[in-house]
């Protein structure tokens, strides 16, 4: 079974991903993943629905015109939507705190490059720009620094429990 870290309350652990493409679903597995989906349309929808207000947040007022005209876009919306790795926080976000910390070293030191030479990050293809970002990724020298820095910070995040030890 497959595993991967994650963090709770600043403690990094493992867990199991038990969840695979083809597996079959219980009802309870069924229902979290309906939710999930009704929640990302929801939240997908809701500029738009906002946009037909005519009251406030608290106290909604929608005309019998705006209420038509908003099932319709949900009901598009939900014919057509499908559940992406964007849209379930897969393939952009590394998880490891270490594959985070070298994206962050690769990325500054990019976008730092682009400055000296008096660019702007904005005036460089997307696409091109996150394929080199993974390309330095893995280089020894941005691990380094990456270990570096995580280690800097767990030490400074010590010294404040000293510190709050020591006013307790």
């Amino acid at each position: 079974m497959s595993t991967k870290e994650i963090t709770i309350g600043g403690a990094i652990v493992t867990v199991t991903t038990p969840y695979a493409e083809g597996h079959t679903m219980n009802e309870a597995e069924a229902k979290s993943l309906n939710q999930t989906r009704a929640e990302n349309i929801a939240n997908n929808c809701r500029k738009f629905v906002s946009g037909h207000n005519e009251g406030d947040a608290k106290a909604p007022i929608f005309t019998t015109e705006a209420i038509d005209l908003i099932s319709a876009h949900v009901a598009a919306y939900d014919e057509k939507y499908v559940f992406t790795l964007a849209s379930v926080g897969g393939g952009r976000t590394p998880i490891d705190p270490l594959e985070r910390e070298c994206l962050l070293v690769v990325k500054e030191h990019i976008k730092g490059k682009i400055k000296e030479a008096g660019g702007l990050l904005k005036d460089y293809d997307k696409d091109a720009l996150e394929a080199k970002y993974a390309s330095l990724v893995d280089e020894p020298q941005v691990i380094k620094v990456a270990k570096a820095r995580i280690k800097q910070r767990e030490g400074l995040a010590e010294l404040e429990l000293d510190a709050l030890t020591v006013a307790a």
